[in-house]
């Protein structure tokens, strides 16, 4: 699958939202220790795929901006959501 700068931004949601629910863990007073530090390791790792996916878009974007172009797809007939929508 070609890597999209629309998958790297899906990818930076989904790390930020399991970073932030580890902060909730590591905040929460009835954590044990070792809670905390499991969600601690976590944290760590999930940053740093934080930064690694954060340098990636960057590295897109200014591909893109030198003028490499993506293939984007609209929705058209296969929305599944929203307006008009069947369930």
């Amino acid at each position: 699958m070609k890597v999209t700068l629309g998958n790297l931004i899906d990818q930076l949601t989904i790390v930020n939202l399991r970073i932030w629910m580890l902060e909730d863990v590591k905040r929460d007073s009835s954590s044990n220790d070792a809670l905390v530090a499991e969600a601690t390791r976590k944290t760590n790792i999930l940053n740093q795929q934080r930064n690694d996916l954060i340098q990636s878009i960057d590295e897109l974007a200014n591909s893109i901006g030198d003028g490499v172009k993506q293939k984007l797809y609209g929705q058209g007939s296969t929305k599944m959501y929203g307006k008009g929508s069947q369930g």
